[in-house]
């Protein structure tokens, strides 16, 4: 695997790199506010992907980094037709994506586990890269939602990847590089780390966690990440579910530079290596920045 800050994307010789196993993306649902979102995360320093408009009724924004990106999605209040799979689940960060290099062969693997798997999705949406109109094409399998009740859990084949990982999107004002981690807050942590690490055919490592494809995945009781984090955090309510999110990013400086005015005063910086969004104010989801050299608590 790619150092953290390399584009371990492509090789040498621009040819695309294998996704099986890899961590693809996280995805925040915002339902109707995706305006809203867009706003936060660029106040925040990045460069968000123009809006997409997905053939199955969504709508999105791409932050993308050097191998692995966040989605914000949202539906179009003038769809009479809402995306009903986004309805069905909370504002929140509730997408975890896997890589795969073939989707079937990927619902095989899981169907020999005796996994719950959904039967495969195709779908699209526009792109305009350099002013040209294009179409980025995806297949996707699903877990049953009763598998992994803290997210939606899919695997995500890229059929047009140079749409996606395109330069123009890659360069983030505020140093980001790589969506490092995220965290679930679970009252039986050690169950759903199992669940996760049979279906992305890993073993939970110490603690609960899932460290496989270039993001790491922590499970924590409310009291663990209580002890942590404190009141950056928003731990009321049903769990499981992902509370919160770490991206590494070059330069803390540089990121303070990109922010906002309308961050003054509202950011918690615990030392030097990190800055925290508490989650009352992202959507429910705190966010942490750290600089790569910095270790995960």
């Amino acid at each position: 695997m790619a150092p953290e800050g390399a584009n371990g994307f492509r090789t040498a010789d621009s040819a695309v790199l294998k996704r099986e196993g890899m961590f693809d993306h996280a995805v925040l649902n915002l339902h109707y506010d995706l305006d809203a979102g867009e706003e936060l995360f660029n106040s925040l320093g990045f460069q968000i992907a123009p809006r997409g408009y997905h053939s199955l009724g969504s709508m999105n924004h791409l932050i993308m980094f050097d191998t692995n990106y966040l989605e914000l999605i949202g539906l179009d209040p003038s769809n009479p037709n809402p995306r009903k799979e986004l309805l069905d689940w909370p504002v929140g960060l509730n997408g975890l994506v896997y890589g795969s290099d073939d989707v079937d062969v990927t619902q095989a693997r899981l169907r020999s586990q005796q996994l719950p798997v959904l039967e495969p999705k195709t779908f699209s949406r526009p792109v305009t890269v350099d002013g040209v109109e294009t179409e980025a094409r995806f297949r996707t399998v699903h877990m049953d939602p009763g598998f992994f009740p803290a997210s939606r859990l899919y695997f995500c084949e890229h059929l047009t990847p140079d749409l996606v990982w395109h330069d123009a999107f890659m360069q983030h004002p505020n140093t980001a590089i790589s969506l490092k981690r995220l965290m679930v807050a679970a009252d039986d942590p050690d169950v759903q780390s199992d669940r996760l690490a049979r279906a992305v055919g890993a073993r939970p490592g110490a603690g609960n966690r899932v460290d496989v494809g270039g993001t790491r995945i922590d499970f924590s009781s409310k009291q663990q990440l209580t002890a942590l984090y404190g009141d950056s955090l928003r731990l009321e309510g049903a769990f499981p579910r992902v509370v919160g999110m770490s991206i590494s990013v070059r330069s803390l400086d540089s990121l303070k530079a990109s922010l906002d005015l309308r961050w003054t005063g509202k950011l918690i910086e615990p030392d030097h290596h990190r800055l925290i969004v508490p989650a009352a104010e992202c959507f429910g989801v705190m966010l942490e920045f750290l600089e790569p050299n910095v270790s995960l608590a």
